[in-house]
Formats: structure tokens, C-alpha cells, sequence
């Protein structure tokens, strides 16, 4: 997937507005399935909302990333 996927995933998700943010903390498909709550919010996302939408998202690619 590469940095170029998390921003296709974040979009899909509705958030691409924090691209830049998981850009500048270098997160990309190897990083973006061992992130956490608090990973986010020292990444800035301040936004409970979004911050529990996208932990949400990461959780579904751990389950995948589980059975594959």
C-alpha cells in the first residue's frame, strides 16, 4: 500500500483532511496497523470523533492483516 495507500485509505474513510498529519509522522501500510489511540493523539488528532473512527479502521486492517 505505501504512504500513497494511506492516503487512499483515509480517504475512503472521509478523513484525507489528516494526510499531511500521517505523512509527517511517517506512517505508512507496515506502521498504519500497529498505531493506537494514543499513537493518534500524539500524532495531534484531537478530535475524539475522528480519532475513534480511525482506530476503528485500524483495528478491521489488524483483523485482516490476522487471517491473511
Amino acid at each position: 500500500m505505501g504512504y500513497g495507500g494511506v492516503k487512499a485509505w483515509l480517504d475512503g474513510l472521509g478523513l484525507s483532511r489528516y494526510a499531511p498529519v500521517f505523512e509527517i509522522h511517517e506512517v505508512d501500510d507496515e506502521v498504519l496497523p500497529l498505531l493506537t489511540l494514543e499513537d493518534l493523539k500524539d500524532m495531534g488528532i484531537g478530535a475524539v470523533g475522528s480519532r475513534r473512527k480511525l482506530y476503528a479502521a485500524i483495528q478491521k486492517l489488524q483483523r485482516s492483516d490476522s487471517v491473511s
